[in-house]
């Protein structure tokens, strides 16, 4: 049997910029719908002046790929009529791939900032292949690399000069919980009521050996609450843990997760998703469910940035792994307990830049909103634009009479019941969209206290080749 033309016909989104998987440098794109293997896609196809014509798929399956265009700039690509703008609405402050680095960097100072994320300390005390922000290896033999207070301290009241607040600000490094004055820092954030939410960023080893460490971080989180510890976790499985951290760490892993249970901190469970972790995504939540203070789980695709460039680039470089990926991988392996359904864009950057969605877990059991005829999507549309949902916003959400606001009620729900399922792909070279930093609202409080898009501040780390 024939297929009839028209099925396999490409269908053009958009036109965009993005970058060249050879020299890295800026190339005119489109992004194009297609149908492969019986399922409609997404892929970026790309042209280097240089080195021609590259595509890559980046969104498996096109249900879970939401058309966003920013600055009509992005599309004008200087080839003619063929790359005229393919859209409008651009937040305001938007400057192209041309502009110079100070005027982008003014421009995503305009943009909302839902989380920045700070480096405290550039060293580290692991040796993973795949630290996207390449920190030096080990501590052992190095002196320890780090930032002073008043450094710290002035570039996070910098941002609260320029935003007014800042929902969530993340610790991150290196390894954060190694500075001399990490505890004097996490009580100056949480002191200030301009923050709403500290995330420490931690590979888990102090948290796992250093009791007296595990006390001080519980008596401070008693005291302040609102602290949350974002812990590398790559699922329950051997496979693939030497392959991403060197080593296998799951006993660290599993023992920073039970003190910081017993202490009463809460924690987010950062998964690294590539071609070995993403067939034990399902084992990853049914293990994270199992401990009250684990509040859910961050699936991020690997992407190449640090050390992983260096590690795995090749000419022919892998398809990456995409939100559909996971969203189809926790549906599969799962035998449908998590729903397609379950999922939406969040609304505050990019609707391709994060993915949330929900489990509810009831005793010894968790299940999916859409089991009890919660609608993710529309009650998304009620939500604040926000990452860090609370109870409170599920609670007063407009939702009174519906399945969800009597579910609430019914089961007293405490802020332990709900279980976020969080994407976030960032962005290398087979899938950078220039849109994507017009909207961007991950970003990075640079050393020199400016702010940067996190995509383009870790993918800038790695030397662009040169060109023709």
């Amino acid at each position: 049997m024939v297929t009839p033309p028209f099925l396999n016909a490409e269908v053009v989104l958009k036109r965009t910029m993005s970058r060249c998987p050879i020299c890295r440098k800026p190339a005119p794109a489109q992004v194009l719908k297609v149908l492969q293997e019986g399922r409609e896609k997404i892929l970026m196809r790309r042209n280097c002046p240089c080195h021609g014509e590259h595509e890559f798929v980046i969104s498996s399956d096109a249900r879970f790929y939401w058309l966003a265009q920013g600055d009509p700039k992005n599309s004008s690509c200087g080839c003619g009529p063929t790359c005229s703008p393919a859209g409008s609405g651009g937040k305001e402050g938007y400057l192209g791939d041309n502009a110079s680095n100070e005027a982008k960097h003014g421009a995503i100072e305009k943009l909302s900032t839902c989380l920045a994320l700070i480096e405290i300390v550039d060293s580290c005390n692991l040796k993973c292949p795949t630290c996207f922000a390449d920190s030096p290896l080990g501590v052992s033999n190095l002196k320890l690399k780090y930032y002073s207070v008043e450094n710290i301290i002035q570039r996070i009241q910098g941002v609260l000069d320029l935003k007014g607040r800042i929902e969530i600000l993340q610790f991150s490094g290196g390894e954060p919980t190694l500075h001399p004055d990490f505890f004097l820092l996490t009580e100056l954030v949480r002191s200030n009521p301009a923050i709403d939410y500290l995330l420490i960023n931690t590979n888990g080893v102090r948290f796992a050996k250093d009791e007296a460490f595990i006390q001080q971080m519980g008596s401070l989180f008693r005291k302040h609450s609102n602290i949350q510890i974002y812990l590398q976790f790559d699922g329950p499985q051997e496979a693939g843990q030497v392959e991403l951290r060197g080593a296998d760490l799951r006993e660290i892993r599993m023992m920073a997760i039970r003190n910081c249970e017993r202490v009463g901190i809460p924690i987010t469970l950062a998964m690294t998703v590539n071609q070995i972790t993403q067939n034990h995504l399902w084992e990853t939540v049914t293990e994270g469910v199992k401990y009250n203070n684990v509040r859910g789980i961050s699936f991020q695709p690997i992407f190449l940035s640090g050390r992983v460039p260096n590690l795995n680039r090749a000419e022919v470089l892998p398809s990456p792994i995409t939100t559909a990926d996971i969203i189809l991988g926790l549906h599969d392996q799962s035998g449908g307990q998590v729903a397609l359904d379950d999922f939406t864009p969040l609304p505050c950057g990019d609707p391709n830049c994060a993915t949330i969605g929900w489990r509810f877990r009831i005793g010894e059991k968790h299940f999916s909103p859409s089991a009890v005829g919660i609608d993710i999507p529309k009650l998304q549309a009620n939500l604040p634009d926000r990452v860090n949902y609370r109870i409170e916003d599920l609670k007063h959400c407009g939702c009174d009479n519906t399945a969800l606001g009597d579910l609430m009620k019914s089961l007293e729900v405490k802020e332990s019941n709900a279980f976020r399922l969080f994407i976030k792909p960032f962005m290398d070279e087979r899938t950078w969209d220039e849109d994507r930093i017009d909207r961007c609202c991950t970003h990075v409080i640079r050393p020199d206290g400016k702010l940067d898009s996190f995509c383009r501040y870790y993918y800038g780390s790695v030397t662009e080749s040169s060109c023709c």
